[in-house]
């Protein structure tokens, strides 16, 4: 090896090393200044201002970091609802199941985007120890609790909701019929198509095209006689062919 290629390489060598520990050195000051923003921001989620709160919480559920888990949970007991609801969506980002029991009591405030808010989440945290609680939201006084809560047992895909749900499927409120009906095909329990088979009657559209993609969902074919009527009485043309393909789809399912 002659003396330049020596040095060449010797020079090479001795560049790769001095990149190495500047992106290490580089790595260590970005993971602590992380560390720092984070520590700022869970001292900003107690400003005066209930902008710069919501603004903070925003950015900590950005950062994905687990040290904001239980800040963010004691900021749920803010006196603002829109900063609770903040709070909420945050810890649903986060998706750290310590939020679990906290969320539950917040199905009880006093706020009903709030109440939502948690229903919501609840169901996104995938959680059984929550499926209780969103059966009894099922009857909340507000018809957009009631209909995230059904969302939510629909995604706990927790068996011991299905009566509650059956029961809602006479919800006064026809968002609400329709969200229960789909968390009903999601759960995909037989226990429903005599429910979801009369649901196909309901004056609502949004509601009998949920029942029969339910109906699909659930894979029961003693529903394809229901479902062929339906589509024959359905003036609307697109959700006519929509439910056709949930027939097709039902018939299509193994036995």
């Amino acid at each position: 090896m002659n003396l330049v290629l020596t040095l060449t390489l010797l020079l090479a060598a001795s560049l790769q090393s001095i990149q190495l520990g500047w992106l290490a050195q580089e790595g260590a000051s970005e993971k602590s200044r992380k560390k720092d923003d984070v520590a700022g921001l869970l001292e900003r989620i107690k400003s005066k201002s209930p902008a710069e709160r919501r603004e903070a919480i925003d950015q900590l559920a950005d950062a994905g970091d687990a040290r904001a888990v239980e800040p963010l949970i004691a900021a749920l007991r803010d006196e603002q609802p829109d900063v609770r609801a903040t709070v909420v969506n945050a810890l649903g980002q986060l998706g750290d199941k310590r939020a679990v029991q906290p969320l539950m009591l917040i199905l009880n405030d006093e706020v009903s985007f709030v109440r939502a808010a948690a229903a919501r989440v609840l169901g996104q945290l995938a959680d059984g120890r929550a499926a209780d609680a969103l059966t009894a939201s099922l009857r909340d006084g507000n018809s957009t609790v009631r209909g995230a809560a059904a969302l939510g047992l629909g995604s706990l895909k927790e068996t011991r909701a299905v009566p509650g749900l059956i029961a809602a499927l006479k919800d006064e409120a026809p968002d609400v019929r329709s969200a229960v009906a789909a968390a009903l095909g999601d759960l995909r329990d037989k226990r429903a198509v005599p429910s979801l088979i009369n649901a196909l009657k309901d004056e609502y559209r949004m509601v009998k095209l949920a029942a029969a993609l339910a109906l699909a969902d659930i894979g029961d074919k003693s529903a394809v006689p229901a479902l062929n009527e339906a589509v024959t009485s359905e003036k609307d043309e697109e959700a006519r062919g929509q439910m056709k393909e949930a027939v097709q789809r039902l018939m299509a399912s193994p036995e």
